[in-house]
């Protein structure tokens, strides 16, 4: 399909000039950052791997850090993308939400969406202590057999649960009425050795009482839907025949991340780009669809890297997580040897000598201490012919610390319309309020009869 699709765009570039073609191809190595560790003399994964490619790309351009969102606040990938993209956490619909339209689930503005995950929990000082979040060796058979036994109704509320992969699912709740709202916390502890909590409405992001009375009142009919899941799911059979084989049961649902539809500028109505994701992930197409960007699966890194090549968008973004999962198995040589797996890839990019390349992390991604994700900043590389250079040499958090640059997230877009000479004077008004120079074709006309 993207061949299709890049056939067709390469033959109306024919009649582009060349300035007017100049690609961004954003490389994001998702969880590179990180802390130094002992077992690397002192080191970060990415300091002690040997990354040629990446060092080469550091001494072709400007270099230095990047704060994903406020210095020592961690970020999950799905919130660190949006600002990444130029947005404003106000407009961000909740990661429920991104995942629903990334799994293909027809999205409505009555209803809100959850992360539900089964764990195994077991009863502790009156609560629910959660021994497993998610529970192990369960087949998707077990789920959909639970999953039919659990209750639609509640309070008013109806509660539909879609399985998507491995333990996890998408639980979505509707109020015909629109008394609903998706301002409700977790019900998921998501640290070991947690009590599941009581779903509460958050008082800070409610605008007024009726929409916290909303809020409450969703909140209420979850926490009484999961104590019937929960009496459910543990005297269900199969987990009854689970629990004799010594195997673990699948006896709670875990719920977080609740969101809403909401409706924001996309992508190239803001940038001026038409842009793709490459990515092998629910958030990912999710985030796309969500800003009207194109989205290809891609589950290779080498393969995604030279697809990138040829492809004709002005905006690339490619996106690996393997970086990522390799920190979070605490195993700081592990994430190296990643690491240097990954730099091997990038080869191919090194030859563009006419497109703006940029290369970074959305988060760190500790492989020491007890942090899922870290608030630390991020090293960046931007290569271009109208980037200026600096004198660093090595593309480390270290190395990068030298650098030119320093910037949070949000800024990225603002100096790539910049660097790829898209940057409207500030203070223009062409028909509308617009960061970018627009395209002739797209604007309003003085017509003269």
């Amino acid at each position: 399909m993207w061949k299709i699709l890049n056939i067709l765009k390469l033959l109306r570039n024919l009649f582009k000039t060349k300035s007017d073609i100049m690609r961004t191809i954003l490389v994001l190595l998702d969880g590179l950052g990180d802390r130094p560790s002992k077992a690397l003399n002192n080191k970060t994964p990415l300091e002690a791997a040997n990354t040629p490619n990446l060092d080469e790309f550091a001494k072709r351009g400007a270099t230095g850090l990047m704060i994903p969102y406020k210095e020592g606040i961690p970020l999950g990938s799905e919130v660190a993308h949006f600002l990444l993209w130029g947005y404003s956490l106000n407009d961000f619909p909740g990661r429920g939400f991104i995942e629903s339209l990334g799994e293909d689930i027809e999205v409505k503005e009555n209803e809100i969406y959850l992360r539900a995950t089964f764990g195994f929990v077991e009863k502790c000082n009156g609560g629910l202590l959660v021994k497993d979040r998610r529970t192990k060796n369960v087949t998707k058979e077990e789920i959909d057999e639970l999953i039919d036994s659990l209750p639609n109704y509640v309070n008013g509320y109806e509660f539909e649960l879609k399985h998507s992969y491995d333990t996890h699912c998408i639980l979505i709740i509707r109020e015909e009425n629109g008394w609903i709202s998706d301002k409700i916390s977790d019900s998921d502890p998501f640290y070991k050795n947690k009590h599941v909590m009581r779903v509460c409405p958050i008082k800070k992001l409610c605008k007024n009482k009726i929409e916290y009375d909303k809020a409450k009142s969703t909140a209420d009919a979850l926490n009484e839907y999961l104590k019937k899941c929960f009496k459910e799911l543990d005297n269900h059979e199969i987990n009854r025949k689970r629990s004799k084989m010594e195997k673990q049961k699948a006896n709670m649902l875990l719920t977080k991340w609740a969101g809403k539809y909401k409706k924001v500028e996309s992508f190239s109505e803001r940038w001026g780009m038409g842009g793709v994701v490459i990515g092998n992930s629910s958030v990912f197409k999710g985030l796309a669809r969500f800003l009207g960007m194109d989205y290809i699966k891609c589950e290779d890194f080498k393969e995604a890297i030279e697809m990138a090549v040829d492809l004709d968008y002005d905006f690339i973004h490619i996106h690996t997580k393997e970086i990522d999962e390799a920190g979070h198995t605490k195993k700081p040589e592990f994430k190296k040897e990643v690491i240097e797996k990954i730099d091997a890839c990038l080869n191919p990019l090194l030859n563009l000598e006419d497109d703006l390349i940029v290369i970074t992390a959305d988060h760190s991604t500790p492989s020491v201490g007890n942090l899922i994700h870290s608030g630390e900043s991020v090293p960046i590389t931007i290569v271009g012919k109208y980037v200026r250079r600096d004198d660093v040499k090595e593309f480390n958090e270290r190395a990068c610390a030298k650098g030119s640059l320093y910037i949070r997230a949000y800024d990225l877009m603002n100096i790539i319309l910049n660097y790829t000479d898209r940057a409207l004077l500030y203070g223009l008004r062409p028909n509308r309020i617009l960061k970018y120079i627009p395209d002739d074709s797209k604007t309003r006309h003085l017509r003269i009869d």
